[in-house]
């Protein structure tokens, strides 16, 4: 029962990781960004052009043309956690990568939002407070650039360690894994639309808690949803990677991905301290997990060829002849001519 569900969620996983779908998903995604960002360009326009308007019709808008940024920086959050999702499946590290890029892409969008809150960019020194949040998010998200990069270098240059077991039935759980979390974001990122916008009032607190950061949408419930779903795949993954290095790592990212959580509720400069030290932290442990299997690789493969060598010795010894580098060995049993195997003295 349970395996055929797996299998037919891992075929609706296969369908929708198509090339013809990521293809369709990575043009409407281009459109909606240059359109939201046209349409958010439009409406600043409009209400700075006609400041007469009702106010109730352009309530909350900001009137500075930075802030249309965010809509496009906003259809490419929701498309890098589409990703993020789609990678479960393919690799754990390129998982956490996606978690990484998604943060540093929300700080980012963060700070052509801070720019814009500028009462006057002419003058902008005037609000050194506000300059200093700017300079500090700025700074931040190179870093975490700088981190991202690094950890996509240590991801292709880590020593792959073979398993004798078979994974098709593991890959299948993430793939079924995957399409149920697809359904959560696509859930979760409906549900907190409609109530963003108004048309759904008294929504249960599971699903669209009060915002601490109306900026942040639902990225805190969705990465909750991650923490639980790395958990699980840490479990289950004990029945096929249970080498100490495998479970420290994923543990590791379990802790990295915590840590990325609690810096979405954490006030500012504080948050992107937190996601540094996640991200860090990340980096560390793929790096002493990327050594450590360099290590297991080149002293298993030392061990191997010192067990073959020995057991072509012993063959060559067998046969009675002779190594490279060394005299001929006499065999323990000479053969007389029409008589019985006498032993050679030694």
């Amino acid at each position: 029962m349970l395996g055929s569900i797996r299998r037919r969620l891992a075929a609706v996983f296969d369908a929708l990781d198509s090339h013809p779908v990521r293809s369709w998903l990575e043009r409407l995604v281009v459109t909606a960004a240059a359109g939201g960002f046209l349409v958010h360009l439009a409406v600043i326009g409009i209400a700075r052009l006609f400041p007469d308007l009702p106010q109730t019709l352009f309530e909350g808008i900001d009137e500075s043309p930075l802030h249309a940024v965010y809509t496009p920086f906003s259809v490419i959050l929701f498309y890098e956690v589409v990703l993020l999702v789609f990678a479960l499946a393919a690799s754990h590290t390129g998982e956490i990568a996606t978690q990484y890029q998604i943060i540093s892409l929300i700080v980012v969008r963060g700070v052509f939002k801070d720019i814009g809150g500028f009462d006057n960019l002419e003058n902008w020194l005037a609000e050194p407070a506000a300059v200093r949040a700017v300079l500090f998010d700025m700074a931040g998200a190179v870093l975490m650039f700088l981190i991202v990069t690094g950890f996509t270098l240590l991801r292709h240059v880590t020593p792959k360690m073979r398993t004798h077991r078979d994974l098709e039935a593991f890959i299948q759980l993430k793939k079924a894994v995957a399409v149920l979390l697809l359904v959560v974001l696509v859930t979760l990122a409906a549900v907190n639309l409609a109530s963003w916008a108004g048309l759904v009032e008294r929504l249960p607190a599971l699903l669209a808690p009060p915002p601490i950061d109306v900026d942040l949408f639902f990225f805190p419930r969705f990465f909750e949803f991650m923490i639980f779903t790395d958990v699980f795949i840490l479990i289950v993954s004990l029945a096929y990677y249970d080498r100490y290095e495998y479970v420290f790592r994923n543990a590791g990212f379990v802790i990295s991905t915590v840590l990325l959580r609690v810096s979405l509720s954490t006030p500012k400069p504080y948050d992107v301290v937190l996601a540094l030290i996640a991200m860090l932290y990340g980096l560390a442990v793929l790096g002493v997990f990327a050594c450590f299997a360099a290590i297991e690789r080149k002293w298993g493969a030392a061990s191997e060829i010192r067990k073959s060598g020995t057991g072509a010795d012993f063959a060559v010894i067998r046969r009675g002849g002779t190594l490279a580098g060394r005299n001929p060995l006499p065999s323990p049993i000479s053969h007389q001519p029409g008589g019985p195997p006498t032993p050679r003295p030694d």
